[in-house]
């Protein structure tokens, strides 16, 4: 299976980060992951992605995290042009309600609830990715 999907982690957690870039690096068509430890780093990582030319497909996006959380950067990553092409899943802990209903009206594909696992990571990409 040719390896084509390129995912962006933002998590707080230096630990998590790494986790998940192992785990995810197992799956097949998963061909590069990125990292970013805040919201604000993520933004700043897009930008310079788009400006390179490398096309990400998602972004796994966890909610609690400082400088800016996960709310905040999806109302800055609306004004960037790459909305319509990446999918933002929700990564996180939380199954607070009120966690959760923050993200109505903006363009989330999807949420996933923590430890991110080869199984979760697979049913999104069949869901949401062509291989």
């Amino acid at each position: 299976m040719k390896k084509r999907a390129n995912i962006l982690l933002i998590d707080d957690d230096p630990i998590t980060n790494f986790v998940n870039k192992k785990l995810l690096g197992k799956i097949a068509v998963v061909n590069n992951v990125l990292l970013a430890n805040n919201g604000k780093a993520a933004i700043h990582l897009l930008k310079e992605q788009s400006d390179s030319g490398v096309k990400l497909d998602f972004i796994l996006l966890d909610i609690n995290m400082p400088m800016m959380n996960g709310i905040n950067f999806m109302k800055a990553y609306l004004e960037l042009d790459q909305i319509n092409t990446v999918k933002v899943i929700v990564l996180t802990t939380s199954t607070h309600p009120r966690d959760l209903e923050s993200f109505t009206g903006l363009p989330i594909a999807d949420f996933l609830n923590k430890p991110l696992t080869i199984p979760k990571i697979e049913a999104v990409l069949e869901k949401h990715f062509t291989v």
